[in-house]
């Protein structure tokens, strides 16, 4: 498995929150974050359907203007 390191931008006092439940449970504070985004992912609502409206302004912009090269 591929490790990703990416850095978090947190409120301090969320990040003490973090803290105290990991404390709680026993864990690392970086394991309560994973876990916090693997589970809060699956609960997000889906992506709207955002092709069609996309491909209609693509559209109404019309044809790519010629570039003078000279």
């Amino acid at each position: 498995m591929k490790t990703m390191v990416v850095p978090l931008r947190i409120p301090s006092q969320l990040y003490r929150e973090v803290q105290s439940q990991a404390r709680r449970r026993d864990k690392k504070v970086s394991e309560m974050l994973r876990e916090t985004i693997r589970y809060g992912l699956s609960a997000l609502p889906a992506l709207p359907e955002t092709s069609a409206l996309v491909r209609d302004t693509w559209e109404k912009l019309g044809p790519a203007p010629e570039i003078n090269r000279n």
